[in-house]
């Protein structure tokens, strides 16, 4: 029988939709409630599916606290994936600007789920040892940055002098503590807009001192 026109097909399968439900769920409860405060029966309420869905889809909670994580990824993976072909383009600082910003957006999302996990010890070292079984972590994202500034260098764009892991690691762990700040002291409503400025004063801080030596004087002169 033919469709009516106009109608829509919907290609989702059932258990796809159920699956993103449920993580859905979770980072909705994890940021009002906690993880301390959320049980796999809290889940599956408020995803509207029976309780045995949620061990269907994971199998057990530290595999949907990963799934969460992934899907509070945003286009961070892409905009890393995409920073080897911004070599010798734009600038050194534009460049990390945007990596930066796309990592704060993630750490931003992160921040509330990532404190909660210390409340839950072993709930902590199962998602841990995911983590690194899966070779997840901040270690690739250090790995890409840091890629990136040993081809600048190359260029002569950043300074022979700089240690690009000791780099790329003081970026991320700016934009998670400026993630964690706001949450903590503003309540995670800060506003973007500054801590967005926040970032490209900490990028900019960190180009003058990478860059070649007559790049950084100029840039202290237009100051």
């Amino acid at each position: 029988m033919a469709k009516p026109a106009g109608a829509r097909v919907n290609s989702r399968s059932p258990a796809l939709d159920q699956k993103e439900k449920l993580i859905s769920a979770t980072e909705r409860l994890l940021s009002s409630q906690g993880l301390g405060c959320v049980t796999t029966r809290d889940i599956a309420r408020a995803a509207k599916v029976a309780e045995g869905a949620l061990y269907h889809h994971f199998g057990d909670k530290a595999e949907l606290i990963l799934s969460v994580v992934l899907h509070q990824l945003g286009d961070f993976p892409d905009v890393l994936q995409s920073l080897p072909l911004q070599v010798g383009q734009n600038t050194v600082q534009k460049n990390l600007e945007r990596v930066l910003e796309s990592a704060f957006a993630f750490h931003f999302r992160m921040a509330p789920l990532v404190c909660s996990l210390f409340a839950d010890q072993e709930l902590l070292a199962r998602v841990r040892n995911m983590m690194n079984e899966r070779s997840m972590g901040p270690a690739r994202s250090t790995s890409v940055i840091s890629a990136y500034l040993r081809a600048e260098q190359q260029l002569g764009r950043v300074t022979p002098a700089a240690e690009p892991e000791t780099v790329a690691g003081l970026m991320l762990a700016a934009s998670f503590n400026t993630a964690l700040c706001d949450h903590f002291f503003h309540g995670g409503s800060g506003g973007q807009a500054k801590a967005h400025r926040q970032l490209r004063e900490a990028v900019r801080a960190l180009v003058v001192g990478l860059g070649p030596k007559d790049e950084g004087k100029r840039t202290r002169e237009k100051r």
